[in-house]
């Protein structure tokens, strides 16, 4: 399960670890909080909002007051237009989110003094699988997160507050459950990979403040997992070692 706090400083990677080379460069990423399955879940009985989770490959796009929308990469590297396999989301993304960001960002109370944010996308195609693109895919970006002055979007704010662009589809809102986690390996709820559940835990802290953590859990449908397992007897190279990982953090006997 992974946990976010609003006024946290997500974990950055690769600072400064070379200089650009080609269509991609290691500079400072922002680290998007690795998320596990229900083997290390705690959160039996909280609220939640399940968000479809899209087989593909997570990018990020970055605007601050001084620049504008600047740079693009993945978790590791930046994106530059000339990238054989992400360039084109640089130009999907202006085309279908830089906009529509930014005046949502500018409507809302919350965020009018934002200085930077984050949006996270998902770029997959109808054939991706595991991560891996078919180059011959017509691909897509999906909107699935944003961090706004280093703090992530809480969940139902996202929804309220970029409900109108085009974000990960919400499939379900209610009890987190082993009643739920069934239902969504079992495929009712018309997902491919399966979806990322998340919800908020409050603490009390001194002087009455209080810290709003966002938690995620991710369950993969069973058809899915089934076709990773194929593929791992078929190519154990690129598949086994998440297939196995996946029976690990998929597990669910101890909900």
């Amino acid at each position: 399960m992974a946990r976010s706090r609003r006024g946290s400083k997500p974990a950055n990677s690769n600072k400064n670890r070379g200089q650009r080379r080609g269509s991609s460069s290691r500079i400072q990423m922002v680290r998007y909080p690795s998320i596990v399955g229900m083997h290390q879940s705690n959160v039996i009985g909280q609220p939640c909002i399940a968000f479809e989770k899209y087989d593909g490959s997570n990018l990020q796009f970055s605007w601050d007051q001084n620049q504008g929308w600047h740079r693009s990469g993945t978790r590791k590297r930046t994106v530059e237009p000339d990238n054989p396999l992400f360039g084109s989301a640089i130009k999907m993304f202006q085309d279908k989110y830089a906009d529509g960001i930014i005046n949502s960002v500018r409507r809302h109370k919350e965020y009018r003094n934002a200085k930077s944010l984050t949006a996270f996308c998902e770029f997959y195609g109808d054939n991706t699988f595991s991560g891996l693109h078919v180059a011959s895919d017509e691909k897509r970006l999906k909107l699935f997160d944003i961090l706004i002055d280093e703090k992530f979007v809480l969940p139902r704010d996202f929804v309220y507050h970029f409900g109108e662009l085009d974000i990960a589809t919400v499939l379900y809102e209610g009890e987190f459950s082993k009643a739920f986690v069934d239902r969504v390996r079992a495929g009712e709820f018309d997902c491919g990979e399966g979806v990322v559940a998340k919800g908020v835990t409050k603490t009390q802290r001194r002087k009455g403040k209080t810290e709003q953590d966002v938690w995620m859990v991710k369950i993969k449908t069973q058809s899915w997992l089934d076709e990773l397992q194929r593929r791992a007897s078929e190519s154990p190279d690129k598949f086994e070692s998440e297939w196995q990982d996946n029976q690990r953090e998929q597990s669910h006997s101890d909900l």
